[in-house]
């Protein structure tokens, strides 16, 4: 097993953001990328899709693996078999999706937590991005959450393995069996058993398997990179209202302190808040809704 740290690099149709994000894995000095491009979905896509590869092919600062779907598999499929082949060859791996953006010195932060927690079987994964909305009050450094997050992440074969054994449905019963109640970090680990053969939802797989096997999760106090995926292009979230967000600057690795594996008390109260509650409307929403009042 190599001991180099490989980006799993994730894309589909939105050049645009493929290109932003190559420019943040190049910024980062990232040594090896396995890139999985996902086939088009319908004809008119083929043309994004083409230069989508055409980016990924003209990548010649770093060594780079392209695998290329001769159809549309999904994405969670996609990063299933993607993720499942990178830690058949490595220990861990970075996973980034073609829509984040984020500052240099974020892969050397994921290499360090990753090191870190290498041989602490209750850690299931680490991360470079959060939001204010679900991060804890007064958090100043890493902590540990029952939550995980599918924006830039990384994790090791041994918490990965075995991911696929089970759906999501048969993964909240096992919660169930445990006394782990999934919903403590938002119903939308619970919906998932409902709706994922129609809609992936792979991030909550991998949640509900940490989750039956009482892992955790590191989060960092601050985000490191933005998720620039919001618009009607993307397959799971083309509504970004709330989660507006903005990278701030890595910490040196040698600075950061490093937490204990306990969950912090205040992890699951946000993440309720912001999935079960609605999003607040938006200004020009607001500003509408308040004319019509005074308007009667």
């Amino acid at each position: 097993m190599s001991a180099v740290v490989p980006v799993a690099f994730f894309t589909y149709r939105r050049p645009d953001l493929v290109a932003k994000s190559l420019a943040s894995l190049r910024a980062n000095n990232v040594p090896l990328i396995y890139a999985f491009s996902d086939g088009a979905a319908r004809p008119e896509f083929a043309t994004d899709v083409a230069a989508v590869r055409a980016l990924l092919h003209g990548v010649d600062w770093t060594r780079i693996e392209i695998v290329e779907q001769t159809r549309n598999v999904g994405v969670s499929a996609n990063i299933f078999v993607g993720i499942t082949a990178v830690l058949e060859k490595h220990e861990s791996v970075f996973v980034v999706e073609e829509d984040m953006e984020f500052v240099p010195g974020t892969y050397a932060y994921i290499c360090a937590a990753l090191e870190r927690y290498r041989a602490d079987a209750q850690v299931f994964g680490v991360a470079a991005w959060n939001h204010p909305r679900v991060t804890p009050e007064n958090v100043t450094t890493p902590y540990f959450s029952g939550r995980s997050t599918s924006l830039l992440w990384g994790t090791w074969k041994r918490a990965w393995g075995g991911v696929l054994d089970h759906d999501c449905a048969s993964l909240v019963r096992i919660c169930a069996d445990f006394g782990i109640d999934p919903a403590k970090y938002g119903d939308d680990n619970v919906n998932a058993a409902i709706h994922e053969h129609t809609h992936g939802m792979w991030d909550h797989r991998f949640n509900l398997h940490m989750l039956a096997a009482g892992g955790l999760f590191l989060w960092p106090a601050r985000s490191m990179g933005a998720h620039l995926g919001y618009d009607p292009r993307a397959t799971n979230s083309p509504n970004g209202v709330g989660w507006e967000d903005a990278p701030s600057p890595a910490p040196d690795p040698a600075s950061v302190q490093w937490p204990d594996v306990v969950e912090h008390p205040g992890a699951a109260e946000p993440w309720r808040r912001a999935v079960n509650e609605p999003p607040r409307p938006s200004l020009l929403l607001r500003i509408i809704r308040k004319a019509r009042r005074i308007l009667g």
